[in-house]
Order: C-alpha cells, then sequence, then structure tokens
C-alpha cells in the first residue's frame, strides 16, 4: 500500500540536506544543516495534514488525532560528521510515509499515531537528548554542561535555534500516554545481507558502557632516555590491550571499541604530555559490563601507583542492556509472514531511541539490511526492495497497534 517513489523522493531530497563533496552527510544536531532539515521536516508533517507540535527539547510530532494513548514511530534527523543518508531519516520518513497511507485509505485507526523525530541521538552535545527528555531521564546539571567537541555549549546551541535549556524538562511525558513505539532503522550490521533476509525483529538491544580516559606526563625531546621518561601514550597503548585481552574472556562476544584517540602536542620529536581516549564496551549480559568495568578502574589504580602519570577517568554513557517488547515482536513476525517477506530475528549492538523508550513503554524495533554492513559513512546504503518490503511490515504493525481490524 505505500508509495515507494514518493519515500526515496523524500529520502533523496533529505539527503541533499548537509552533503559534503566527498559525498557524506554532516547534519550535527542544533547546527545549520539539521535546522534545514527540521523545517523541511515540519513542511512535510504540515502538507500531510497532521497536528505538528515541537516540544521543548526540540522533538518534532505529527500527530494523527484520535483518542486514548498513541503509537509513536520515528527515528532522528541528525547525522555524525561525514554520516550517510539512511542512519534515523529512514525510520522517520518510513514513519511519516505510514501515516499518510493510513490518512489517504482512510484506514480504521482506533488509537492516535504518531511519528517522531528525535533530537540529538548522534551525541553531538548530549546522545539520546530528545528521548531521554522525553521520558523524563535528563537532569538540568547534565543539560548545563553538556557541550560539542569544539567546546560549545548546548545551552548556546539551542538559544540560536530558539529553544531553551531551562525548560527542556518540561518535554517529559507520562508513559501512560504512549501506548507503543516503534523504530525502523538500517541495522548497521552484516547480518540481514549476509542471510537474505529484508526485515529484522529486533531481539533486544546491547547495553553500552563508554569512558573517557586522560592520562598526563612529562613533555621532553624524543632523545631523552627511556628510563626515567614519564610518557602516557606508551601506558595508554598497554591500558588498552589489557582490556582488550580481557574482553575476549567472555562467553558472549564483547564489542570494545575505542574511537576517539588524541596524542598531545602531538609532534613527531616530542614525547606527548598528554593523551585522550575513549572507550566502549557492548554486550548483551550486564555481569560483563559491569566487570570490564572493574577492571578498568583497577588497571588505572595500577597505573596510578606504579607512575607518576596523572590519569583522569570520566563515564561518558552507562546503558544497560534492554530487550525489547516480545508482543511487538510477534506483530513484527507475523506482518513479515502475512506479506510473505523473509525475516531473522536479531541483536542490535548499535544504541537507538527506541533502547529509551523501551525502559517505560512496550517499544520494538524492525531492521533493514545494510549493504556490506557500512553505517556511519558515506557509503551507507539499503536497497530499495528492502526498504518498501519493511515499511510495508511498519504499516501493518502500527496498524495493529493502533488497534486496526
Amino acid at each position: 500500500m505505500i508509495n515507494s517513489q514518493r519515500l526515496r523522493s523524500d529520502l533523496e531530497e533529505l539527503s541533499r540536506i548537509g552533503r559534503l563533496p566527498t559525498g557524506g552527510i554532516s547534519r550535527p544536531a542544533f547546527g545549520p544543516a539539521e535546522t534545514q532539515a527540521r523545517r523541511w521536516f515540519i513542511g512535510k508533517l504540515e502538507e500531510a495534514g497532521l497536528e505538528v507540535n515541537v516540544d521543548q527539547a526540540g522533538n518534532i510530532s505529527g500527530r494523527l488525532s484520535g483518542p486514548g494513548a498513541a503509537v509513536l514511530s520515528g527515528s532522528h534527523l541528525d547525522t555524525i560528521e561525514n554520516g550517510g543518508a539512511f542512519d534515523g531519516a529512514l525510520g522517520v520518513l518510513a514513519a511519516l510515509e505510514c501515516v499518510r497511507v493510513i490518512t489517504e485509505k482512510s484506514l480504521s485507526c482506533p488509537s492516535p499515531v504518531e511519528v517522531i523525530a528525535f533530537s540529538d541521538e548522534e551525541e553531538a552535545f548530549l546522545g539520546f537528548l530528545g528521548s531521554l527528555a522525553l521520558t523524563g531521564q535528563l537532569s538540568a546539571e547534565e543539560l548545563e554542561a553538556a557541550k560539542n567537541s569544539q567546546g560549545f555549549k548546548l545551552s548556546r546551541a539551542m538559544a540560536e535555534r530558539g529553544l531553551e535549556l531551562e525548560v527542556v524538562l518540561r518535554a517529559k511525558r507520562d508513559p501512560s500516554t504512549i501506548k507503543a513505539f516503534v523504530e525502523l532503522h538500517i541495522e548497521q550490521g552484516p547480518i540481514l545481507e549476509e542471510q537474505g533476509a529484508s526485515v529484522g525483529v529486533v531481539e533486544g538491544i546491547k547495553g553500552n558502557y563508554r569512558y573517557g580516559i586522560t592520562l598526563r606526563g612529562r613533555r621532553d625531546h624524543a632523545g631523552v632516555p627511556m628510563k626515567g621518561r614519564q610518557d602516557p601514550l606508551f601506558a595508554a597503548l598497554g591500558l588498552i590491550e589489557k582490556l582488550r585481552a580481557c574482553s575476549g574472556t567472555f562467553d558472549s562476544e564483547v564489542l570494545m571499541t575505542v574511537g576517539r584517540f588524541v596524542v598531545e602536542p602531538g609532534l613527531e620529536n616530542v614525547i606527548p604530555e598528554r593523551v585522550y581516549f575513549s572507550i566502549d564496551f557492548r554486550d548483551d549480559n550486564p555481569r560483563a559490563l559491569r566487570s570490564l568495568e572493574e577492571r578498568l578502574s583497577e588497571e588505572i589504580e595500577r597505573l596510578r601507583s606504579g607512575t607518576s602519570l596523572e590519569i583522569q577517568q570520566r563515564q561518558l554513557l552507562k546503558i544497560e542492556p534492554l530487550p525489547l517488547s516480545p508482543s511487538i515482536q510477534g506483530a513484527i513476525k507475523q506482518a513479515a509472514e502475512q506479506l510473505g517477506i523473509d525475516w531473522l530475528a536479531l541483536r542490535s549492538g548499535a544504541g537507538h531511541d527506541a533502547q529509551v523508550l523501551g525502559r517505560f513503554v512496550p517499544t520494538g524495533m524492525i531492521f533493514v539490511p545494510s549493504r556490506g554492513g557500512r553505517s556511519h559513512c558515506p557509503e551507507e546504503y539499503t536497497e530499495w526492495h528492502d526498504i518498501e518490503r519493511a515499511t510495508e511490515v511498519l504499516l501493518a504493525v502500527i496498524l495493529r497497534l493502533a488497534g486496526a481490524d
């Protein structure tokens, strides 16, 4: 029933906003390109005849009115620097297409249906800002401290876009007003493509523990003898290798990533003075994540006691593993089977707004394949026949959750 050409046209239009000469897309939250994308999306919601609302956290929603709690579907419009066209955007536009079909076909929908685009999912300032605000999981202190990698504060960025930091906490919604949330998203991995399935039924989302580690030593000339050096770089590399070895000792495959690594002053003939790196652990087993957290702290204490380095450890993110709603998983499987679409059950290694909402309301996720497993890069791509099939499944699930016949 969906108009696949219209959906494709929407995605192509949106992908031109923030397009770089490299072919990638940069729409960081509250930046000029993301602001343009937000205006464009609001226009699409108004064209569809939906009741448009922008809450205090900048979340944009378009509501197909009705009595009672609403079925929400959507994702996010922001991207990482030099990212792809499908991450987040596809989920928002697929949800919009479903609501258009419901309206145009006059399909019975006893419950209201709401399309939503969450703010700052990609952590430009504060990851999952919109969904955390909507579920009441933010503090005033977190908001006040939030800034981007250039040190630009969230408060100033929001003010420049006509939003007020002081009222973000008022975006919290009563969970009883949300009947369910379902998010369509690219897999960001190779499993669906390898198995030849167009739809992934997400059973759960891995937990994510992330830290920022700073080591300070003494800047010296590279000609200084090895004995007596206070070199934070060698210490950082040793710490990372110990943690990598430890992460491989669990029954499950723990995902470990060092995504950011900064050496200062970064001169070829100078022993570094400062090293900063991020370290990210992901797993289904909370015990494994806690064990790695403890091991990290233990190894840092050993370094402190055995060297003269100054070491700081800061928690950047701590999200526990989350199983998704069994009933919504069942609805996705049933819809796929009725439509003759191959599906596969799997778990998500990436974090999503669904992981935030899923702690408060029944939540499900539909994955579509990522070509080559690629994501967060200009090469990110999903075949259109998979998008069409998954969006048809999303429509069927929304209708079922909204109580349609």
